[in-house]
């Protein structure tokens, strides 16, 4: 089964995983800048701060 990636706009290649460690865009790629905050599949990686705007 292969993992959705996605283009950013700023050209960075986003793999949705959970905690984003398969994510170039995660931050933790000094070649890279973190996209965390605008992307639309935070809620993937990261579905735990949905539960705050219950």
């Amino acid at each position: 089964m292969s993992k959705k990636q996605i283009l950013d706009i700023t050209g960075t290649l986003l793999i949705p995983s959970p905690q984003g460690v398969e994510c170039l865009g995660n931050g933790e790629h000094p070649e890279y800048e973190c996209c965390c905050d605008e992307c639309d599949y935070y809620l993937y990686c990261f579905p735990q701060y949905d539960l705050l705007f219950d």
